[in-house]
C-alpha cells in the first residue's frame, strides 16, 4: 500500500456503528474487528493514545480535566486552557510550551525521516488549537469545513501525492455532539452517521487508485443516560467537598478525579457514598490501576498518580454526577443532555475496526 487514510469519527461504538449501514455491512463481512478504547474514555486521552501509540498512563494525557502540578492547576486538555481561565490556547498565549505535559513523544519525528507524506484533516473549529498543540501537528494540520470540503481536500492531497507514500489522518467530531445532545442510539445520530456515510460512499466510488487503504475506527463510544441515575450537585453541596481537596475535582466525562488532602480520604468517601451511592465505583489510584491494567512506568507513577487523582469515581451504567451551576436567566429551550462516556461499559469501550483496500472496501460496501 502507497497511501494510508485513517478515519476516525468520535463517538462511535459497536453498538453506533449499526446506523452506518453499508459500512457496517463491510465491517460484518470482515468478521466485526473491535479495537479498545483507553481509560478514561475520552477524546483528550484516545487521540494522544491515537498518535502516539502508547496508553495515557505513558503518554501523560490521562484525562479531559486533570491536575497538572507543573501548572498548578486543573487544565482542560482540549482546550488547553486552565479551568480558571478557559478561553481557548490560554496557556499557549501565555507563552506555555504544553508540550511539556508529555511523558513519552510520539512517532511523527520518524515519519519526517523515511520521506512519507503526513496530514492531519481537522474540522476548522479545533484545527491547530487546543489539543493539536500537544500532538504537535500544526505545520501538517488542513482544515474543512464541512463533510464535502473534508473529502475534496482529501482529493487533492491523494491528487498532488499519487507518487508518494503518504499517512492521512481524518477527524470527524460532529458524531460527538449529536451522541451528547440527543443520545447515542437516537435518530439523529443515525441521520448523522447516514449522512458522513453517503458522503464518502460518493468519494470512494470515484476513486480509481487501488494503491489507497483506508482504516475506519473511534476514539471511544457513548452510554445512554438514565434521568433516574443523575446526580446533581449544586455548587454549595459541592463546597462541602471541596474542604477536604487540594484542588477542584477533575472531570473526565462520567470519570470524577479527587485530589484529596492528606488524611481526609474518608471525609471524601463518605460525601460520594452519600450522594452517588449505588451509581458509581469510588477506588484509589492503586485500586484503579489493578482494575484497568493501568501500568505506568515506575519513574513516572507519581506524577501519574498526581494527575489522576488520589481517589477516582467511575460511574456505573446509565449515571451520571454533574456540577451545576445556578442559572440567572431562563433558556430559551431547555437542553436534555442524554448521552456520555469516560467510563468502561462495553458501548464506551469498544469501537469497531473497519480496514480494507479501496477497491475491496468498495465491493464489500455495494458501491461497484
Amino acid at each position: 500500500m502507497d497511501k494510508i487514510v485513517c478515519i476516525i469519527i468520535d463517538s462511535v461504538g459497536v453498538k453506533q456503528f449499526s446506523f452506518f449501514e453499508k459500512m457496517n455491512s463491510a465491517w460484518d463481512s470482515l468478521g466485526k474487528p473491535a479495537l479498545s478504547s483507553v481509560f478514561p474514555t475520552v477524546t483528550s486521552s484516545a487521540i494522544v493514545s491515537i498518535h502516539f501509540g502508547l496508553p495515557p498512563e505513558r503518554h501523560g494525557i490521562v484525562g479531559h480535566k486533570v491536575w497538572f502540578q507543573q501548572l498548578g492547576t486543573v487544565v482542560d486538555t482540549l482546550k488547553m486552557a486552565s479551568i480558571k481561565a478557559p478561553s481557548t490556547d490560554r496557556l499557549v498565549r501565555s507563552g506555555i510550551d504544553v508540550r511539556v505535559l508529555l511523558l513519552e513523544n510520539n512517532l511523527y519525528r520518524t515519519l519526517n525521516d523515511t520521506g512519507i507524506v503526513h496530514f492531519e484533516l481537522m474540522p476548522s473549529s479545533i484545527a491547530k488549537i487546543g489539543l493539536s498543540h500537544v500532538l504537535g501537528v500544526e505545520d501538517t494540520t488542513l482544515e474543512f469545513e464541512n463533510l464535502v470540503d473534508a473529502f475534496s481536500t482529501l482529493r487533492s492531497i491523494l491528487n498532488k501525492y499519487a507518487e508518494r507514500k503518504a499517512l492521512i489522518n481524518l477527524y470527524f467530531d460532529m458524531t460527538d455532539v449529536i451522541s451528547h445532545k440527543y443520545g447515542p442510539l437516537s435518530e439523529e445520530y443515525r441521520l448523522t452517521a447516514h449522512h458522513i456515510e453517503e458522503v464518502f460512499s460518493h468519494f470512494l466510488k470515484h476513486l480509481n487508485d487501488n494503491k489507497v487503504a483506508f482504516m475506519f475506527f473511534s476514539d471511544h463510544g457513548q452510554e445512554e443516560i438514565s434521568k433516574e441515575k443523575i446526580t446533581n450537585v449544586l455548587e454549595e453541596e459541592a463546597g462541602s467537598v471541596a474542604q477536604y481537596l487540594k484542588s477542584p475535582p477533575g472531570r473526565s466525562g462520567r470519570v470524577v478525579h479527587f485530589y484529596v488532602k492528606d488524611g481526609k480520604e474518608d471525609d471524601v468517601r463518605g460525601w460520594v457514598k452519600e450522594k452517588v451511592g449505588e451509581n458509581g465505583l469510588l477506588m484509589d489510584f492503586d485500586e484503579a490501576c489493578r482494575v484497568f491494567s493501568l501500568k505506568p512506568k515506575g519513574k513516572f507513577r507519581s506524577e501519574i498518580k498526581s494527575r489522576m487523582g488520589d481517589l477516582l469515581l467511575v460511574m456505573n451504567a446509565g449515571a451520571e454526577l454533574r456540577f451545576q451551576r445556578k442559572e440567572e436567566k431562563e433558556k430559551l429551550i431547555e437542553e436534555e443532555w442524554r448521552g456520555s462516556h469516560g467510563s468502561m461499559t462495553s458501548n464506551e469501550l469498544l469501537v469497531p475496526l473497519l480496514a480494507a483496500r479501496s477497491d475491496i472496501l468498495k465491493k464489500l460496501m455495494g458501491l461497484n
